[in-house]
């Protein structure tokens, strides 16, 4: 394979990673707003809040956190491939 087509081919590699994290983050945001309405603190006495609701969120948005930060180390190698 030519350097050439190498190039291109982890330059479109790189644009889907980025593009993949930025979906993460749009969906990270939706999570943030759901545990602020859970945890809400002005809502009175925290015994009421949903926390089985809390948990299973805040265990999904730990996952897209932990993904999120491999994909960060996956483009900033790329960048640094590519960048020389």
């Amino acid at each position: 394979m030519s350097i050439g087509k190498e190039v291109f081919l982890l330059q479109a590699r790189l644009a889907g990673l980025k593009k993949t994290r930025g979906e993460k983050v749009l969906r990270a945001d939706s999570y943030i707003s759901i545990i602020r309405d859970i945890i809400d603190p002005y809502g009175g006495d925290f015994a009421g809040f949903d926390m089985e609701k809390f948990m299973v969120i805040a265990k999904d948005f730990y996952s897209l956190w932990e993904e999120t930060k491999t994909l960060d180390e996956q483009i900033a190698r790329m960048e640094r491939d590519l960048n020389g």
